[in-house]
């Protein structure tokens, strides 16, 4: 290991709460620590007992890059470095909607909204006022599978919000009222 990891900006996710000196951390909490004056963070996560009693020691801080242990930086002692990392992956209650940036989906999913349909015409047309098409609309109780997108137009809007079922573990909840997109509810803590 090295004191300071490097990493591919092409495979980056959400930073998890920034490290913290003197917090209690156990065996597999991920935390970021992002230098001064870096666009990207660090994903460190804290091995398993005993060696999860130092991370929450400064000596054994990701952020600390002096030699102090044998000579060696102490940090690798107590964490492993797992990735790089940009913004956040705190979940928002309902997502937010740029009518600037439409996206036509579903081939390449893409965050961005929908207008339109997807049914295909004899002959196609271009009309800069509707780029995309939308999935199927959600329909609660539906068995969706991984992948599986849906869309939903709030009441009095124009486009609509595109959603994608997640992979397993959670696929199972892609049906269920409680975890439904049209619910803005916080129905987890």
């Amino acid at each position: 290991p090295t004191a300071t990891p490097t990493f591919d900006p092409d495979n980056v996710e959400g930073c998890p709460e920034e490290y913290d000196d003197g917090s209690e951390y156990e065996g597999g909490d991920r935390v970021s620590v992002t230098a001064a004056g870096e666009d990207y963070g660090k994903i460190y996560e804290c091995k398993a007992w005993p060696e999860a009693d130092h991370c929450g020691n400064e000596a054994y801080s990701p952020l600390n890059t002096e030699k102090l242990c044998n000579g060696l930086v102490c940090w690798p002692v107590a964490w492993t470095y797992i990735k790089g990392c940009t913004g956040t992956i705190t979940p928002t209650a309902t997502p937010t909607f740029d009518p600037a940036n439409v996206e036509g989906c579903p081939d390449e999913y893409d965050d961005g909204g929908c207008t339109g349909s997807l049914t295909p015409t004899a002959t196609p047309t271009f009309d800069p006022a509707n780029v995309g098409g939308c999935p199927d609309e959600f329909e609660e109780g539906t068995d969706y599978e991984e992948g599986d997108k849906m869309s939903i137009v709030a009441d009095g809007e124009d486009y609509g919000k595109i959603y994608k079922c997640k992979g397993w573990p959670v696929t199972g909840h892609c049906k269920s009222e409680a975890f439904s997109p049209l619910n803005t509810a916080k129905a987890c803590s």
